[in-house]
Order: structure tokens, then sequence, then C-alpha cells
């Protein structure tokens, strides 16, 4: 009887330890797979949530300290990429006009523009000193002296040529000597409305109004001529007055403007200063024919194109010891090619030196430390 108790106590024992074993192993087995899933949905909620995350911005700023022989620099850089769909970049005159000068921050303001830098050099009443083309539509010609920043669908890139613009009728062909510039002695100027709201003719001219290369009207030896939103004048000054009447020019008369070297129908151009770094090397002049000596550290503005391609706009602050020294053209140009630049122009400097980020100046302008009125610029949109 006691044996038999035994017995049956260790039969009870072992089924109790085999239950337990067969319940743990069960876990093992069954419950298994729901944690694998549970651990796949966690994978899968984190990229759903990263795919719902805010977009990066196609436009990266960028606020620097550096010290460059020994001499503390503060930079401002914008980054992108001109072929990005969703970046809109293009240079912009003040009051969308030839002449004249704008704060940058109102000219950000009228366009609806992110971003903005100071563009390149002027003459005194604002009108800029080269080629200045928007939207595919030339307003000013270059002058084949300095670099010309020419994005299009393609990219961003730096060519030096002079614009050639000829007028041709019934087989002749006569060269206009520039376009959107006061006409002098012996000129031939071609203008449209961004000149202003006439040809501010100083001297005797005989113009040609055209209209979808019809000439509408001729004026005879007359002074200032009225402009037109449509329309194109080219005015005949001086020795050069009685031309039209040579050629025969009447109204009427179908005429052609031609433009060389032809960029296309959607292009941005803006000439710039000196080139600084060129085929990813240092090729800085002792002196800029605007800007003057680049040995003086002053504050920078440049613009350049970067090994992949982006564009990057940079002001460097100066003339203000203890906050930022300003670099030489030496100095930029070796800086801009440590960061990956390739190719790099001067823009106008000094005080005029300035960036605009959503609305606000960055960077402290040497004089004050406020806005100085800039002749252009270029913006940045993001759609």
């Amino acid at each position: 009887m006691k044996r038999n108790n035994q017995k049956l106590i260790i039969n009870i024992g072992l089924f109790f330890a085999l239950s337990f074993m067969l319940i743990y192993v069960g876990q093992f087995l069954f419950f298994q797979d729901n944690n694998i899933s549970e651990n796949a949905y966690n994978t899968l909620s984190s990229s759903v949530a990263s795919s719902n995350s805010v977009v990066p911005s196609p436009v990266q700023y960028k606020h620097v300290t550096e010290t460059i022989n020994e001499c503390k620099q503060e930079i401002y850089m914008l980054e992108f990429d001109p072929r990005d769909e969703r970046v809109e970049f293009k240079p912009a005159l003040s009051f969308d006009n030839i002449f004249g000068f704008e704060k940058l921050s109102d000219i950000c303001k009228r366009n609806g523009a992110y971003a903005a830098v100071n563009g390149g050099f002027f003459y005194q009443y604002g009108d800029p000193a080269g080629m200045v083309a928007i939207d595919g539509h030339m307003l000013t010609a270059s002058t084949g002296m300095s670099p010309v920043l020419i994005v299009d669908k393609k990219g961003a890139r730096f060519d030096t040529f002079y614009s050639n613009i000829y007028l041709e009728h019934n087989g002749n062909k006569v060269k206009i000597n520039d376009m959107n510039r006061i006409g002098k002695d012996n000129d031939i100027i071609l203008y449209n409305y961004k000149f202003g709201s006439t040809n501010r003719a100083e001297i005797k001219n005989t113009s040609i109004i055209v209209e979808d290369n019809t000439i509408t009207a001729v004026i005879e030896y007359a002074k200032e001529v009225k402009m037109k939103k449509d329309a194109n004048v080219i005015s005949f000054y001086g020795d050069k007055a009685n031309l039209p009447e040579k050629m025969g020019l009447q109204a009427g008369d179908t005429v052609d403007i031609r433009i060389e070297p032809y960029l296309g129908y959607h292009y941005q151009a803006y000439e710039c200063g000196s080139m600084l770094v060129k085929d990813g090397k240092l090729v800085v002049p002792e002196r800029d024919k605007w800007a003057g000596t680049l040995s003086n550290r002053d504050p920078r503005t440049i613009i350049g194109i970067k090994t992949d391609g982006k564009i990057i706009m940079l002001v460097s602050d100066g003339r203000q010891p203890g906050y930022s020294e300003g670099m030489t053209g030496k100095e930029m140009g070796e800086y801009l090619i440590k960061i990956g630049v390739k190719d790099a122009a001067m823009l106008d400097g000094g005080a005029s030196s300035q960036m605009i980020i959503n609305g606000s100046l960055r960077n402290r302008p040497s004089y004050e430390g406020i806005e100085r009125p800039v002749a252009g610029c270029f913006i940045v949109k993001i759609k």
C-alpha cells in the first residue's frame, strides 16, 4: 500500500512536470510568430513614420564661423540644385526695371522669394554693368569681358561671350550696338519697356517700333520715343539716323531681330565679376575691373557651382574687427575649393554684400549692419 502511494505521488509529479514543459514549449512554438509579426509591424510603422515626416527643404542654409589665416570670418551660405523642380532661381532687378535701387528684402517680398543675395556690378543709376536675362528674355547684352552665369534645364555653367544683335530686313543685315543703354552718336540701340517709359534719348534719332516682327511706326529725327509694353524700339542715333530710309524701312514691313549666341527660350543669365575658381583651380586675379584690388580683406558675395552641379551663394562679412575681418580674393578662392566648389565668380561686395532668408537679413552688412539698396540680385523661390 505504501509502495502504491509512492508510485502515485511520483506519477502525479511527472504529470505536472510534463504539463509545465508542454505549456512552455507551446508558447515558444505557437506564439513566436505573433512576436515576429509585432516586430515587423514596429519596423513598418517606423518606415511609415519616416515617409510621412517633413520633406527636407531643397534649399539648404548654413551659417559658419571660420578662422582663416588667424582672422575670424562669419560666412553665410545657400545651396541648392538648379535642376530640382521644386526650386526656381533667377536674377531680379530693382523695381523690375533697368534703372534704380531697392532694398533686397523688398525685392524678395515683391517676388515671393524665400531667399536672395545681392547681384553683380552696376553703373551710377543702377543699370547693370553686363548681361541680364530673366525667363529667357535678354534685358542687357553681354560685354564679352566677364563671365556670365547661365542657368537652364541642364543646370548651371559660366561662359564668356559677346552678345551680337542684328536687324534683318529684305536680305539686309544691320548690327545693333547694344541693348537698353543710353544712345550715343552713331549708335543703334535696341530697347524694350524695362528701360523705362521712353528711350531717354538726349540726341536726335530715328526710331522704328516693332511689334511681333512687324514695323508699326517709323519716327524720324525725334528725341525721346515712348515705349510700349509688348513692343521693341530700335533707335538710330546721329549719322545713323538716315539708315532706316536707306534700308527702305516702312510701317508694315516684316523684320527679324536676332541675338547670338542663341541660348533658348527658358534660361536665366547674369554677368558677374572676375572668376575666382575655374575647373577646381584657383584663378584669382590681382584686380577686378569693378572691385579693384583683391588683396584687401573685404565683405564679399560669391556665386559658384559645386562639383555635383549644385549652386552655392555665399556671403562673408568683413570690415568689422572682432566680429568678421573679411577675406582677400585668394582666401575666398581657397575656401571655395575647400568646400567643393568647381567654378565661382565674384558679385558686388563691400557694404552691398547681404543675404535675406525668409524675409530677414541674416548677415551683418558692413554699413552699420543695415541693408543697402541694390540694383539687382539673385532670388530663390521654393515651389
